[in-house]
């Protein structure tokens, strides 16, 4: 996006960022993934967010993985042949942080490297994604309801902790909204499959659930499924991210969502009004001060203010209004530029009541 227009917060989107997000981010290994985390760190409509927790993870991985890589490249030959010769029985990760040393090379050695690579990438993180890890921070708060939801289901420790601290970012603040993106396959089928357990400890808390997300199985509008590690690059993902994000702003905004325009009328009168279909026949059309329509590929928002003559069949004078047969309504915008009506007049574009 060419400029970043200034959405009210009510209207923007968190996406929190699991630990495995930012390291294949940063590993910069997976396009499309590198794709998604930079349009939405651009996309006005969204809030990208991580924590203390995530940064403490995130540091932990990233020095194993360097330290790994530092080391093959400081050992030395003889030490290799004899690996060969005598392959060491167990190099697992848990053992190898035992000692730290590996290829017969101690941390020690290659420390200076480690800490200023990820010191580095934290500023890349910080710079790049606007992510302030202090937003989301370790409190008291967060431990009883981590404990009760370890014991309540077959989540790990560590991710019932990610879980908790994403929707409550501050002792006395909570989120009602986020989507929690990851990686990880185990968690995301232990969050479906202990679901009323995970919804019994959160109510019990005041807590909302989070829209948890895998980046294995990303779902737009048509249902097809996308593998941000998986799928070719050339998958519009722009607009899979933007479908996404307009179906939480439906959900998110269920009381003051009407429906979305479509397209009518090539002359006249009809070319100069705005159409839009109810999503609920049950729905009833209220007055209200203006409409504010979110366009389809988020590049902007356009507020109307009223009052609206709006038509249904026939002129509308009494509100609440309903016609259960008939979900399409229009009307014609009192003050508008060319190019606002050119957008609004398009096909999908949301419309809420502002000042309602």
């Amino acid at each position: 996006m060419s400029s970043r227009i200034i959405i009210p917060s009510e209207f923007r989107i968190n996406v929190y960022l699991d630990t495995n997000i930012l390291v294949d981010y940063i590993e910069n290994k997976f396009p499309l993934l590198t794709k998604s985390i930079k349009y939405l760190s651009e996309c006005p409509y969204v809030n990208l967010k991580s924590s203390h927790y995530v940064l403490f993870e995130y540091t932990e991985v990233r020095k194993f993985n360097l330290f790994s890589t530092f080391c093959k490249k400081k050992g030395n030959k003889f030490h290799e042949i004899l690996k060969k010769l005598f392959p060491p029985k167990n190099t697992s990760k848990a053992v190898i942080k035992r000692k730290w040393k590996i290829h017969g090379v101690d941390y020690n050695a290659v420390k200076t490297e480690v800490v200023s690579t990820i010191n580095q990438e934290l500023e890349i993180l910080r710079n790049e994604l606007n992510l302030d890890f202090n937003e989301h921070v370790l409190h008291e708060g967060l431990v009883s309801p981590t404990n009760n939801l370890c014991l309540s289901t077959k989540i790990s420790k560590e991710d019932c902790l990610v879980l908790i601290s994403c929707m409550n970012p501050q002792k006395e603040i909570r989120l009602n909204q986020c989507i929690l993106l990851t990686r990880d396959e185990q968690y995301y089928k232990a969050y479906n499959e202990n679901q009323s357990d995970i919804d019994n400890v959160f109510s019990t808390y005041g807590l909302t659930l989070p829209d948890l997300l895998r980046t294995a199985n990303l779902r737009g509008k048509q249902g097809k499924k996308l593998n941000l590690y998986k799928d070719k690059n050339d998958v519009n993902i722009t607009q899979i991210w933007n479908e996404i994000i307009l179906e939480i702003l439906k959900k998110k905004h269920k009381d003051i969502y009407l429906g979305e325009t479509y397209t009518f009328g090539k002359n006249g009168i009809p070319a100069q009004c705005i159409y839009f279909k109810m999503d609920d026949c049950n729905k009833e059309l209220k007055e209200s001060d203006g409409l504010l329509f979110i366009p389809k590929d988020l590049s902007n928002k356009i507020s109307l203010e009223g009052p609206f003559e709006y038509w249904n069949e026939k002129k509308i004078t009494t509100f609440p209004y309903k016609n259960p047969n008939n979900v399409k309504y229009s009307f014609r915008p009192n003050f508008i530029t060319p190019e606002q009506l050119k957008i609004l007049r398009q096909e999908g574009n949301l419309v809420f009541y502002e000042n309602y």
